[in-house]
Protein backbone atom coordinates (compact mmCIF):
# COMPACT_ATOMS: atom_id res chain seq x y z
CA UNK A 1 0.00 0.00 0.00
CA UNK A 2 1.23 3.52 -0.79
CA UNK A 3 -0.26 6.89 0.03
CA UNK A 4 0.80 10.45 -0.70
CA UNK A 5 -0.47 13.68 0.82
CA UNK A 6 -0.39 17.37 0.01
CA UNK A 7 -1.84 20.42 1.74
CA UNK A 8 -2.24 24.16 1.45
CA UNK A 9 -3.71 27.02 3.47
CA UNK A 10 -6.59 29.10 2.10
CA UNK A 11 -6.11 32.75 1.23
CA UNK A 12 -6.33 35.15 4.19
CA UNK A 13 -9.66 36.49 2.86
CA UNK A 14 -11.16 33.03 3.49
CA UNK A 15 -10.25 33.03 7.17
CA UNK A 16 -13.23 31.79 9.14
CA UNK A 17 -14.65 30.20 5.98
CA UNK A 18 -12.15 27.61 4.75
CA UNK A 19 -9.87 25.77 7.17
CA UNK A 20 -7.50 23.91 4.83
CA UNK A 21 -7.04 22.19 1.49
CA UNK A 22 -5.69 18.65 1.35
CA UNK A 23 -4.78 16.29 -1.45
CA UNK A 24 -4.72 12.53 -1.11
CA UNK A 25 -3.69 9.62 -3.32
CA UNK A 26 -3.64 5.96 -2.31
CA UNK A 27 -2.94 2.64 -4.00
CA UNK A 28 -3.75 -0.50 -2.05
CA UNK A 29 -4.02 -4.22 -2.76
CA UNK A 30 -7.72 -4.24 -1.94
CA UNK A 31 -10.62 -2.25 -0.52
CA UNK A 32 -9.89 0.23 2.29
CA UNK A 33 -12.31 1.52 4.92
CA UNK A 34 -11.70 3.97 7.77
CA UNK A 35 -13.74 5.76 10.42
CA UNK A 36 -14.31 9.50 10.32
CA UNK A 37 -14.98 10.91 13.78
CA UNK A 38 -17.62 13.55 14.60
CA UNK A 39 -16.44 17.02 13.72
CA UNK A 40 -17.69 20.56 13.16
CA UNK A 41 -15.81 20.70 9.85
CA UNK A 42 -17.85 20.55 6.63
CA UNK A 43 -15.78 18.76 3.96
CA UNK A 44 -16.14 19.06 0.20
CA UNK A 45 -14.60 16.02 -1.50
CA UNK A 46 -13.57 16.54 -5.13
CA UNK A 47 -13.08 13.00 -6.39
CA UNK A 48 -10.44 12.33 -9.02
CA UNK A 49 -10.79 8.54 -9.22
CA UNK A 50 -13.62 6.01 -8.99
CA UNK A 51 -15.57 7.30 -6.00
CA UNK A 52 -16.31 6.41 -2.40
CA UNK A 53 -18.44 4.25 -0.18
CA UNK A 54 -19.91 6.36 2.63
CA UNK A 55 -21.88 4.95 5.57
CA UNK A 56 -23.61 7.14 8.16
CA UNK A 57 -24.99 5.29 11.19
CA UNK A 58 -28.44 6.74 10.41
CA UNK A 59 -28.49 4.92 7.03
CA UNK A 60 -29.22 1.26 6.50
CA UNK A 61 -26.92 0.93 3.48
CA UNK A 62 -23.73 2.70 2.33
CA UNK A 63 -23.88 5.39 -0.32
CA UNK A 64 -21.74 5.19 -3.46
CA UNK A 65 -20.59 8.73 -4.19
CA UNK A 66 -18.20 10.53 -6.48
CA UNK A 67 -17.56 14.14 -5.49
CA UNK A 68 -19.68 15.06 -2.48
CA UNK A 69 -20.34 17.42 0.42
CA UNK A 70 -20.81 16.19 4.01
CA UNK A 71 -22.55 18.21 6.70
CA UNK A 72 -21.67 18.44 10.38
CA UNK A 73 -21.94 15.01 11.97
CA UNK A 74 -22.75 13.86 15.50
CA UNK A 75 -21.70 10.28 14.81
CA UNK A 76 -19.03 8.27 13.02
CA UNK A 77 -18.94 7.95 9.25
CA UNK A 78 -17.35 4.93 7.58
CA UNK A 79 -15.60 5.93 4.35
CA UNK A 80 -14.03 3.50 1.93
CA UNK A 81 -12.69 2.99 -1.56
CA UNK A 82 -11.95 0.00 -3.77
CA UNK A 83 -8.18 0.23 -3.45
CA UNK A 84 -7.44 3.23 -5.66
CA UNK A 85 -8.25 6.75 -4.48
CA UNK A 86 -7.36 10.32 -5.38
CA UNK A 87 -9.21 13.41 -4.20
CA UNK A 88 -8.96 17.00 -3.07
CA UNK A 89 -10.67 17.84 0.22
CA UNK A 90 -11.79 21.34 1.15
CA UNK A 91 -12.57 21.70 4.85
CA UNK A 92 -15.02 24.50 5.60
CA UNK A 93 -16.20 25.95 8.87
CA UNK A 94 -19.94 25.44 9.47
CA UNK A 95 -20.71 29.13 8.93
CA UNK A 96 -18.39 29.25 5.91
CA UNK A 97 -20.32 26.32 4.46
CA UNK A 98 -23.61 28.15 5.08
CA UNK A 99 -22.31 31.12 3.13
CA UNK A 100 -20.77 29.21 0.23
CA UNK A 101 -23.46 26.55 -0.17
CA UNK A 102 -26.38 28.86 0.51
CA UNK A 103 -28.89 26.38 1.95
CA UNK A 104 -29.96 25.64 5.54
CA UNK A 105 -27.26 23.41 6.99
CA UNK A 106 -29.93 21.24 8.62
CA UNK A 107 -30.42 19.78 5.12
CA UNK A 108 -26.83 18.48 5.24
CA UNK A 109 -26.44 17.53 8.91
CA UNK A 110 -25.43 13.87 9.21
CA UNK A 111 -25.64 13.57 5.44
CA UNK A 112 -23.23 13.10 2.54
CA UNK A 113 -24.69 14.49 -0.67
CA UNK A 114 -23.44 14.58 -4.30
CA UNK A 115 -21.75 17.90 -4.97
CA UNK A 116 -24.14 18.71 -7.83
CA UNK A 117 -27.11 18.54 -5.46
CA UNK A 118 -25.84 21.34 -3.25
CA UNK A 119 -23.46 23.38 -5.40
CA UNK A 120 -25.07 22.91 -8.81
CA UNK A 121 -23.17 24.24 -11.78
CA UNK A 122 -20.49 25.76 -9.56
CA UNK A 123 -19.76 22.33 -8.13
CA UNK A 124 -19.78 20.57 -11.51
CA UNK A 125 -17.45 23.16 -13.03
CA UNK A 126 -15.11 23.01 -10.04
CA UNK A 127 -14.82 19.22 -10.24
CA UNK A 128 -14.15 19.40 -13.99
CA UNK A 129 -11.54 22.13 -13.70
CA UNK A 130 -9.71 20.42 -10.84
CA UNK A 131 -9.76 17.16 -12.79
CA UNK A 132 -8.13 18.85 -15.78
CA UNK A 133 -5.08 19.95 -13.78
CA UNK A 134 -2.06 17.77 -13.13
CA UNK A 135 -0.51 18.96 -9.86
CA UNK A 136 -1.65 19.81 -6.36
CA UNK A 137 -0.44 23.45 -6.17
CA UNK A 138 -2.43 24.30 -9.31
CA UNK A 139 -5.50 22.49 -7.97
CA UNK A 140 -5.29 24.29 -4.63
CA UNK A 141 -4.91 27.67 -6.33
CA UNK A 142 -7.89 26.95 -8.57
CA UNK A 143 -10.11 26.00 -5.62
CA UNK A 144 -8.92 29.02 -3.65
CA UNK A 145 -9.81 31.39 -6.48
CA UNK A 146 -13.22 29.79 -7.00
CA UNK A 147 -14.15 30.00 -3.31
CA UNK A 148 -13.06 33.61 -3.05
CA UNK A 149 -15.21 34.55 -6.05
CA UNK A 150 -18.23 32.71 -4.64
CA UNK A 151 -17.77 34.23 -1.18
CA UNK A 152 -17.83 37.72 -2.69
CA UNK A 153 -21.44 37.08 -3.77
CA UNK A 154 -22.55 35.29 -0.58
CA UNK A 155 -24.85 36.65 2.11
CA UNK A 156 -23.34 37.36 5.54
CA UNK A 157 -23.77 34.84 8.35
CA UNK A 158 -26.12 35.35 11.28
CA UNK A 159 -24.07 37.57 13.66
CA UNK A 160 -25.68 36.10 16.77
CA UNK A 161 -24.81 32.56 15.75
CA UNK A 162 -21.30 33.64 14.74
CA UNK A 163 -20.71 35.30 18.12
CA UNK A 164 -22.10 32.41 20.16
CA UNK A 165 -20.26 29.77 18.11
CA UNK A 166 -17.00 31.59 18.79
CA UNK A 167 -17.82 31.45 22.49
CA UNK A 168 -18.58 27.73 22.33
CA UNK A 169 -15.38 27.02 20.42
CA UNK A 170 -13.18 29.18 22.65
CA UNK A 171 -14.53 27.44 25.74
CA UNK A 172 -14.00 23.98 24.30
CA UNK A 173 -17.72 23.33 24.45
CA UNK A 174 -18.03 24.31 28.12
CA UNK A 175 -20.12 27.47 27.68
CA UNK A 176 -23.66 27.14 29.00
CA UNK A 177 -26.15 27.36 26.14
CA UNK A 178 -28.77 29.00 28.33
CA UNK A 179 -26.27 31.71 29.24
CA UNK A 180 -25.56 32.38 25.55
CA UNK A 181 -29.27 32.64 24.78
CA UNK A 182 -29.67 35.08 27.65
CA UNK A 183 -26.81 37.28 26.48
CA UNK A 184 -28.28 37.34 22.98
CA UNK A 185 -31.77 38.05 24.31
CA UNK A 186 -33.07 35.00 22.44
CA UNK A 187 -35.34 32.22 23.58
CA UNK A 188 -33.94 28.69 23.56
CA UNK A 189 -36.26 27.89 20.67
CA UNK A 190 -34.93 30.79 18.62
CA UNK A 191 -31.30 29.88 19.36
CA UNK A 192 -31.90 26.27 18.32
CA UNK A 193 -33.67 27.31 15.11
CA UNK A 194 -30.86 29.69 14.16
CA UNK A 195 -28.25 26.99 14.81
CA UNK A 196 -30.09 24.41 12.74
CA UNK A 197 -30.12 26.83 9.84
CA UNK A 198 -26.53 28.12 10.15
CA UNK A 199 -24.69 25.07 11.54
CA UNK A 200 -27.04 22.13 11.07
CA UNK A 201 -27.41 20.90 14.66
CA UNK A 202 -28.71 22.30 17.93
CA UNK A 203 -26.18 24.36 19.93
CA UNK A 204 -25.95 21.92 22.85
CA UNK A 205 -25.02 19.12 20.46
CA UNK A 206 -22.52 21.38 18.69
CA UNK A 207 -20.91 22.08 22.08
CA UNK A 208 -20.61 18.33 22.74
CA UNK A 209 -18.86 17.87 19.39
CA UNK A 210 -16.50 20.79 20.09
CA UNK A 211 -15.60 19.19 23.42
CA UNK A 212 -15.03 15.86 21.68
CA UNK A 213 -12.76 17.59 19.15
CA UNK A 214 -10.75 19.00 22.05
CA UNK A 215 -10.36 15.46 23.38
CA UNK A 216 -9.17 14.07 20.05
CA UNK A 217 -6.71 16.95 19.71
CA UNK A 218 -5.35 16.20 23.19
CA UNK A 219 -4.93 12.50 22.41
CA UNK A 220 -3.23 13.29 19.10
CA UNK A 221 -0.75 15.56 20.86
CA UNK A 222 -0.29 13.23 23.84
CA UNK A 223 -1.33 9.62 23.14
CA UNK A 224 -0.18 8.59 26.62
CA UNK A 225 -2.51 11.03 28.42
CA UNK A 226 -4.34 9.47 31.37
CA UNK A 227 -8.13 9.44 31.18
CA UNK A 228 -8.80 11.23 34.45
CA UNK A 229 -6.53 14.09 33.39
CA UNK A 230 -8.02 14.15 29.89
CA UNK A 231 -11.52 14.34 31.33
CA UNK A 232 -10.60 17.33 33.49
CA UNK A 233 -8.71 19.10 30.70
CA UNK A 234 -11.55 18.68 28.22
CA UNK A 235 -14.43 19.68 30.46
CA UNK A 236 -16.01 16.31 31.26
CA UNK A 237 -17.42 15.71 34.75
CA UNK A 238 -15.28 12.63 35.21
CA UNK A 239 -13.77 9.67 33.39
CA UNK A 240 -17.14 7.88 33.21
CA UNK A 241 -18.71 10.93 31.56
CA UNK A 242 -15.87 11.01 29.03
CA UNK A 243 -16.39 7.32 28.22
CA UNK A 244 -20.15 7.80 27.71
CA UNK A 245 -19.59 10.74 25.38
CA UNK A 246 -16.98 8.88 23.32
CA UNK A 247 -19.31 5.93 22.96
CA UNK A 248 -22.28 8.17 22.16
CA UNK A 249 -20.52 10.24 19.52
CA UNK A 250 -18.01 7.82 18.02
CA UNK A 251 -19.44 4.33 18.74
CA UNK A 252 -16.06 3.24 20.09
CA UNK A 253 -14.38 3.02 23.49
CA UNK A 254 -11.84 5.57 24.75
CA UNK A 255 -9.11 2.95 24.26
CA UNK A 256 -10.13 2.56 20.61
CA UNK A 257 -10.25 6.34 20.26
CA UNK A 258 -6.70 6.60 21.57
CA UNK A 259 -5.57 4.24 18.83
CA UNK A 260 -7.23 6.38 16.15
CA UNK A 261 -5.25 9.57 15.69
CA UNK A 262 -6.55 10.61 12.25
CA UNK A 263 -9.87 12.10 11.22
CA UNK A 264 -9.95 12.78 7.48
CA UNK A 265 -9.66 11.00 4.17
CA UNK A 266 -6.30 12.61 3.54
CA UNK A 267 -4.81 12.05 6.98
CA UNK A 268 -5.40 8.31 7.07
CA UNK A 269 -1.96 6.78 7.41
CA UNK A 270 -0.23 10.16 7.51
CA UNK A 271 2.10 11.10 10.36
CA UNK A 272 0.21 12.76 13.21
CA UNK A 273 1.06 16.38 13.94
Amino acid sequence: MSATFASASPHASLRGVAVRYEGYEERAAGPIQFRELPTTVVPIIIDLETGWSVSHRQHAAPLNLGSFVAGVTDGPVLVGHGGTARCLQVDLTPLGARQLIGIPMSELANQSVPIDDVLGRFGRDLVQRVGETSDWPTRFALVDSALRARLAEASPVDPGVAWSLRRITASGGATTIGHLAGELGWSHRRLIARYRDAVGLAPKLVARIVRFERLTDLLTANPAADWAGAATACGYFDQAHLAREVRGLADITPTELRAQTVNSVQDAGAPST
